[in-house]
């Protein structure tokens, strides 16, 4: 259910659980949200603009 999207503490509602860490036990990491993630992440960095000033990079020079 929280891979559909359904809140954590609604989860815990409806399991009742007392407590929200119980209801993380039982959460399992899925191996499609770290492939969409990784996706995600690479398609960000392709598009990070890259420093042509490469005395900058270096910091201040004292």
């Amino acid at each position: 259910m929280a891979d559909a999207g359904i809140a954590l503490h609604v989860l815990q509602e409806i399991l009742g659980h007392q407590s929200i860490e119980t209801t993380k036990g039982y959460l399992h990491l899925d191996h499609r949200h770290l492939a969409e993630a990784a996706r995600q992440t690479n398609q960000f960095l392709s598009k990070t603009p890259q420093r042509k000033d490469a005395s900058r990079r270096d910091g201040p020079r004292l």
